[in-house]
């Protein structure tokens, strides 16, 4: 696993556009919530339109940006995160969490029939962990993708009850 720090980097990197927005927003007290104030921050920042809603959202469920006062009638604020973002790799890591777990609550598990599927890949991680770790270099996303199904379907093979030989298991005198 990563160290904090880097993953903290990794983290800034990956959100340097939703901070520049939170930024810019925060500064002016913008909620970006009409089209033309969309525009405006993608003029002033040079993201595209069509970005910028994507990185509100990002900043907002990260924690960079709060919108404060009446619906219609906000006003965004830096966030806690926001403030603390270029000091403290805490705050950053916490903003990348909380952004996942927005995430898991916007798009929900999968359906019960494919929650199977999702069990058998979670049993058959540590051994796709270790040949990742015992082969020594890179390794294809094919290989890896391959790995997988076989091993899936090796657990699947061991759950599911061998059928009995021809004529074994029936009681005598039936046919």
């Amino acid at each position: 696993m990563p160290a904090r720090d880097q993953l903290a980097r990794q983290a800034r990197a990956s959100l340097v556009d939703a901070v520049r927005l939170a930024r810019w927003a925060a500064h002016d007290g913008t909620a970006l919530r009409t089209f033309a104030s969309v525009e405006r921050a993608a003029t002033e920042l040079g993201i595209p339109a069509r970005q910028v809603r994507t990185h509100w959202d990002r900043a907002r469920l990260a924690g960079l940006v709060e919108l404060h006062g009446e619906p219609g009638g906000e006003v965004a604020r830096a966030g806690w995160r926001l403030r603390a973002w270029d000091r403290d790799d805490s705050a950053v890591l916490r903003g990348w969490v909380a952004l996942f777990d927005a995430w898991s609550l916007a798009y929900p598990a999968p359906a019960p029939h494919e929650q199977g599927l999702v069990a058998e890949i979670v049993e058959a991680v540590p051994q796709f962990l270790s040949v990742m770790h015992l082969s020594g270099g890179p390794v294809t996303v094919a290989m890896l993708h391959d790995l997988l199904a076989q091993r899936v379907a090796e657990l699947r093979a061991g759950r599911t009850p061998e059928a009995p030989p021809d004529g074994a298991g029936q009681a005598q005198g039936q046919p």
